[in-house]
C-alpha cells in the first residue's frame, strides 16, 4: 500500500511538473509571434517604400481598390476580421518594428488555431496550453512542424488584416519623408532641390545675415516661414533638433531630379 501511495505521488508531482513545464513556455510564445509576425511585415514594408514623392491624395483614391487587393492576396475571410477585430498594437519608428499587448495577442492566436485546426486537435477552453504543449514540449515532429505553421500561417494573416485596416498608416509611415499631404506643398523637396543646386550653400557664403536666407529661400518656395528656417537649419545649422529634417532621401531624390532634367 505504501509503495502504491509513493508511486502516485511520484505521478502527481511527474504532472505537476510537466504543467508547469509547459506554462512557462508562454512567454516565449509571445516573442516568437511578435518575432514572426515582424518579420513577415518587414518585407511588406520594403515594398511599400517609394523613392520619389507620393501625394496623399492619390493614395486616398486608390485606398478602396487596395483594400480589396490586400484581402484577396491574404486569403482573408469574414471569419479571420471577426478574429482580428479590435485588435491593437504598437509601432517602434526607430526599427520599424510592431509590438502587441500581450493579452490580447494570445487572445487572438487562440482564437485562430481553434478555427484553423487540422492536423492537431486543441480544447476550445485553453488552446493556448494544447499548442505550446504540441510546439515547445511535444517530442513529435509531425506536431511540431504543425504547431510551426500554425504560427506562420497566423503571422501572415494578422499581417494581411494590418494592412488591409491600417494601409494609409503604413504607406505613410515607410514614406515619411516622402508622402505630400495637401497643405504640404513639397516644400522639403523644393529646398532640397535648391540646395543640390548650391544655391543654400552659396547664400550661406555671401549673406551676412543669416535670417535674410530663409526669407530668400521663403520668397522662391513659399509655405510657412517658420518651416521653412526649420528645413534650412537642417542644411546649413548646427545639430538641429527639429522634426523637420531635409532628409538624405531628399537629397538624393533631388540630385536624381536635376540629373533627368539635364540629360
Amino acid at each position: 500500500m505504501e509503495a502504491e501511495n509513493y508511486q502516485e505521488k511520484l505521478d502527481e508531482l511527474e504532472r505537476d511538473f510537466t504543467l508547469y513545464m509547459i506554462l512557462s513556455y508562454e512567454s516565449t510564445l509571445i516573442n516568437d509571434l511578435e518575432e514572426s509576425v515582424n518579420i513577415t511585415m518587414q518585407q511588406f514594408l520594403g515594398a511599400l517604400k517609394n523613392d520619389e514623392p507620393i501625394e496623399e491624395d492619390t493614395v486616398l483614391k486608390t485606398l478602396v481598390e487596395i483594400q480589396e487587393f490586400m484581402f484577396g492576396a491574404f486569403s482573408l475571410t469574414d471569419s479571420f476580421l471577426a478574429i482580428f477585430d479590435g485588435l491593437e498594437y504598437g509601432m517602434n519608428e526607430n526599427n520599424e518594428k510592431i509590438f502587441f499587448q500581450s493579452k490580447m495577442l494570445l487572445e487572438k492566436f487562440s482564437q485562430y488555431v481553434v478555427l484553423c485546426q487540422k492536423e492537431l486537435a486543441f480544447d476550445e477552453k485553453d488552446p493556448i496550453f494544447d499548442f505550446m504543449y504540441y510546439f515547445y514540449y511535444s517530442e513529435e515532429s509531425s506536431d511540431k512542424k504543425a504547431a510551426l505553421n500554425l504560427i506562420v500561417d497566423f503571422s501572415q494573416k494578422l499581417v494581411g488584416f494590418i494592412l488591409y485596416r491600417d494601409y494609409l498608416f503604413f504607406i505613410k509611415f515607410a514614406n515619411r519623408d516622402f508622402i505630400v499631404s495637401p497643405n504640404d506643398n513639397h516644400i522639403p523637396i523644393r529646398i532640397a532641390i535648391l540646395n543640390s543646386l548650391n544655391l543654400i550653400s552659396e547664400l550661406n557664403n555671401t549673406v551676412p545675415n543669416k535670417e535674410n536666407i530663409y526669407r530668400i529661400i521663403h520668397a522662391i518656395v513659399g509655405g510657412n516661414e517658420d518651416n521653412v528656417k526649420k528645413y534650412c537649419l537642417s542644411l546649413i545649422g548646427k545639430g538641429s533638433l527639429s522634426q523637420k529634417q531635409i532628409t538624405k532621401k531628399h537629397k538624393e531624390f533631388a540630385q536624381r531630379y536635376i540629373n533627368e532634367k539635364k540629360l
